[in-house]
């Protein structure tokens, strides 16, 4: 198995390649304002990896556990890395698209999106992982929010900045199935589920901006609050965006 090692390597970090030339066209129209228009073409590489990794639930022979019982903590903290580029590399003078309160709107809006999908997929298709803890395995939801932030960092700072975030995901994703905790199409899947859920949130920000407009017209002010939340039964942490309206 362990031979199949540099396949996933090779395999995940060719989706960043993959979306490169997908949406070189988007980088193009970014300078017209008109990153945030859906596009037929950015649901290529997400569909694409979804696609597999649903296909891969068949397989009984699925890959995966090549650490051989090893376990590294690290993927449980290096996901959030991307997400947090994304936030905070803008405040330290990185040239950004959009100002700390949209790019805080726009995560949260991505990763409501990937959650969603995450675990409605997880408690529909019931996955035993391969280290038969429980029936959640698919898809990998570290691999998801690492790449949903790996390619929300793509969008705001470009391909210089993003192919590192990228490189943290694909890190993330085999690290998942180094520690037996995933299948390969669990972590394909996810990479693809991470990418879909960015695009949604880029996609839904002018409606999103529209309606906080809306509001603030009325009522002439919008309250806006970053808060930290930390989830106690998985040890995580997050940020939490509010606004009163």
């Amino acid at each position: 198995m362990r031979r199949l090692f540099p396949i996933l390597l090779s395999l995940l970090y060719s989706v960043s390649m993959m979306a490169q030339d997908v949406v070189l066209q988007d980088s193009i129209t970014d300078v017209c304002g008109t990153e945030h228009k859906f596009k037929a073409t950015q649901l290529i590489v997400p569909g694409a990896l979804i696609a597999v990794g649903g296909v891969g639930v068949a397989f009984n022979d699925k890959l995966g556990g090549w650490g051989e019982g090893a376990h590294h903590e690290v993927d449980n903290y290096i996901q959030y890395a991307p997400v947090a580029g994304n936030l905070f590399l803008g405040c330290l003078g990185v040239k950004h698209k959009h100002d700390f309160a949209d790019r805080v709107l726009i995560s949260a809006t991505a990763y409501a999106v990937e959650v969603a999908l995450v675990n409605g997929l997880k408690y529909t298709v019931r996955e035993t992982r391969p280290n038969c803890v429980d029936r959640k395995s698919f898809p990998s939801g570290h691999t998801a929010t690492a790449f949903t932030g790996a390619e929300l960092v793509r969008k705001e700072y470009g391909w210089g900045i993003g192919s590192a975030a990228y490189a943290i995901a694909v890190a993330t994703g085999v690290f998942r199935v180094y520690n037996n905790k995933h299948w390969c199409n669990d972590v394909l899947a996810g990479a693809g589920i991470g990418i879909l859920s960015a695009n949604v949130a880029y996609w839904l920000y002018p409606l999103e901006k529209k309606l906080f407009a809306s509001k603030k017209n009325k009522q002439n002010a919008v309250s806006k609050m970053v808060v930290p939340t930390f989830e106690t039964e998985h040890n995580t942490i997050g940020l939490a965006f509010t606004a009163v309206l």
